[in-house]
Order: C-alpha cells, then sequence, then structure tokens
C-alpha cells in the first residue's frame, strides 16, 4: 500500500513534507521515468498561492528526465483529465488540493486518457520517487 498517496493523490499543508517543491520535482520526475522516453504530459492547478511553485517543480522535473510538458494554468481537476485525453498526453498532474482549506495543497497525477492512477502504478511511482530522491547528486556534481 502507498504511504505517499492517499485516497486522492498526494495531500497535506503546502510547503510541509509531502507536499514541497522537492516532492513535485521528484514526482515530475518519477512520472517522465514511468511513463518512458520523450512522454508528453499536461499540468494544471487550482488558485491556491502555493500552485504556481508546485507546478513549476513539477514541470522542472518531468523535462529534467527528458520529458515535455504544458501548462493549462489555472483549470479544474476534470478540465486538466479532458486535456490529456483530448491532446492524447502520455500523462498529466493536478495540483490541488480539492475541498481542503487555502493551506493546503496536493499533487493528483493521471495517466493516459486522464485516468487515475491505480493503487499498482502508485505503488510504483512511490518506489520512483524513493530511489530518485536517494540518488541526489553529491556536492561537486551536476
Amino acid at each position: 500500500m502507498p504511504q505517499l498517496f492517499g485516497t486522492d493523490g498526494i495531500r497535506g499543508i503546502a510547503n510541509k513534507f509531502p507536499v514541497t517543491a522537492e516532492m513535485g520535482l521528484y514526482l515530475g520526475k518519477a512520472m517522465a521515468k514511468y511513463l518512458g522516453d520523450n512522454a508528453f504530459l499536461i499540468t494544471g492547478r487550482d488558485t491556491r498561492i502555493s500552485g504556481p511553485m508546485l507546478e513549476y517543480a513539477v514541470m522542472s522535473g518531468i523535462m529534467s528526465f527528458g520529458g515535455d510538458v504544458s501548462s493549462a494554468g489555472i483549470i479544474p481537476t476534470p478540465g486538466l483529465a479532458y486535456l490529456i485525453r483530448r491532446f492524447d498526453a502520455d500523462g498529466g498532474i493536478m495540483i490541488s488540493a480539492s475541498h481542503n482549506p487555502f493551506e493546503y495543497n496536493g499533487f493528483k497525477p493521471f495517466i493516459k486518457g486522464g485516468e487515475k492512477l491505480s493503487e499498482e502504478q502508485e505503488e510504483q511511482i512511490e518506489e520512483l520517487i524513493k530511489e530518485i530522491s536517494n540518488n541526489k547528486s553529491k556536492e561537486g556534481e551536476i
């Protein structure tokens, strides 16, 4: 059973583990690696103040692992799922905490067709996040 993922993605108070820019970077890298070479993802976010920071981190992670990414900007979650289907993207990540209070935020990954991840896929993504976060560059390395 995944430890990072809850009932609908990764959620919590913004800027506290696990909803940090660093986690966004790792999730972006993990999704790009999971979806394969030259994966195309679409990101979106709600209007929370932490949204741009988290979205840019996710996008940086995707691009750093060879993926291509486009931002839909501020969009409702079903709208992002639609765009993933409409533009035949390999997946996407929504930055939102849905109905939670304003200080919360979260990451909701999607796969092809705008589908939610299965529990098995969440476990695989979580393992990739652990692998990536444990292989940080050492001092003096790029």
